[in-house]
């Protein structure tokens, strides 16, 4: 039988994830189902509380409120004055939030080494906020290294065991790794918690990689109908290419080149294929 406090226990992890993506509706949702269990459950109220103040148009972010340094930086920040901003933040080393908001500001500004340094100050002030773990992961990943990429996603998940952008980006990183069968595995967690289209095509391009052609190509043609992109092009040319279909593997690599001319390795497969097929 399972008990009261293992069903609130996934509640949370569930409302967590939803507030994750922004969705406070639904976050809301499972609070509700918390506090009607466990009236009491001052983590659920502190939420509740967190959410209506957010959802309120009217009102200012808890931080704004309570926070000078953060209420400066936002001021800054609206202002335009990003170098302000940045140095109000700064001047507030033993300050969690300021510290994750630079992390944060590091890493949207495609600084990933600034971004890791912050964040760990902001982890060793507040060991136990989920977010942190989520986020300098995707400094690591940007960073290219992966192994303290998936350090930190496993920590995050033992934070919220349901979160598909954490297993989505730990089967990115898995690919880089070339450990595909854990990047299938974590696709497929990905794919049970939230079936969209970048995971399906990411699984389609790990199916590629493991050299299951058919079943990629199966995909990856149904994803076509929906994203016409350089990518699904060039996996759905691959395939082919790989199945001997080069008439079929050149149309397709064509309308890769042409959505896109980044991937410069496409112009000589797209060559490679064209021999072997005028020699056939």
């Amino acid at each position: 039988m399972v008990n009261a406090s293992e069903i609130t226990e996934d509640y949370f992890d569930i409302a967590s994830n939803y507030c994750t993506y922004g969705n406070y509706k639904d976050a809301l949702t499972y609070i509700e189902k918390i506090i009607s269990i466990e009236p009491a459950n001052t983590n659920a109220i502190e939420m509740k509380n967190t959410i209506l103040r957010i959802t309120n148009p009217n009102s200012k972010s808890y931080l704004e409120n309570t926070n000078k340094t953060i209420q400066q930086a936002e001021i800054y920040k609206k202002q335009g004055d990003n170098s302000k901003e940045l140095e109000t933040l700064i001047n507030s080393p033993n300050d969690f939030w300021a510290n994750y908001f630079i992390g944060n500001y590091y890493l949207q500004n495609d600084h990933p080494v600034d971004a890791i340094t912050y964040y760990k100050k902001a982890i060793t002030l507040k060991p136990n906020f989920a977010q942190s773990y989520l986020k300098i992961s995707q400094a690591y990943f940007m960073n290219n290294d992966y192994t303290n990429t998936i350090n930190s996603l496993d920590k995050y998940l033992t934070f919220n065991k349901n979160s598909d952008i954490a297993y989505a980006l730990r089967a990115r990183t898995n690919i880089c790794a070339n450990n595909i069968t854990e990047a299938q595995n974590d696709i497929t967690k990905a794919l049970g918690i939230d079936e969209n289209l970048p995971y399906l095509l990411l699984e389609a391009k790990i199916l590629y990689l493991k050299g299951d052609y058919e079943n990629a190509r199966e995909k990856l043609n149904l994803l076509s109908k929906n994203i016409q992109s350089s990518e699904v092009y060039k996996y759905l040319g691959l395939c082919d290419y790989a199945l001997g279909n080069y008439t079929t593997a050149l149309l397709n690599l064509d309308k890769a080149i042409i959505l896109s001319d980044d991937d410069k390795t496409l112009n000589s497969t797209y060559n490679e294929i064209k021999t072997k097929l005028e020699n056939k």
